[in-house]
């Protein structure tokens, strides 16, 4: 008789287990069914697979923005980045600072500075050479100014 008992006890203590392990079961069935079906009923595989192949179609746009980043780095090397400006009156008299001196050099101190002078017969203008921040060719004082400002710009 006791036995009997024991065993009933058993058997109604797995019946609670076996209605709760349903009800777990059922709701991660639910879940899953949700997970496997988008709104147009497209699988979970599906969508991963979209995903997979989107981003492999990102690192290969990723790969070429840096190389493109590259070139454009590359090239800025050697493009007029810093520039410097003097306007100034070369001759009394005359109205305005119609003259100019204009130094444009890259990251290395490299380029040209150009000097324009008007006056009242015309305008001349000269190319002077700019390496490393210096020029071989004599400068006037607004070149000097002007070769100044732009090797103190910051870039």
């Amino acid at each position: 008789m006791l036995f009997v008992v024991v065993m009933m006890i058993l058997v109604l203590a797995l019946l609670v287990v076996l209605v709760i392990q349903t009800q777990k079961t059922r709701r991660l069935e639910r879940r899953l069914s949700l997970f496997m079906q988008g709104a147009d009923m497209v699988s979970l595989e599906d969508v991963l697979q979209h995903v997979i192949e989107d981003n492999q179609k990102v690192k290969i746009q990723l790969k070429n923005n840096v190389d493109e980043i590259v070139k454009i780095n590359e090239n800025l090397l050697t493009a007029y980045r810093k520039t410097g400006i003097v306007k100034y009156n070369a001759f009394p008299g005359m109205a305005g600072k119609m003259s100019s001196s204009i130094a444009l050099l890259n990251n290395e101190n490299n380029g040209i500075l150009i000097n324009t002078i008007h006056g009242s017969d015309g305008c001349y203008t000269y190319v002077k050479e700019i390496m490393n921040g210096k020029s071989i060719n004599p400068l006037t004082k607004e070149d000097e100014e002007a070769l100044k400002i732009a090797l103190e710009m910051q870039i």
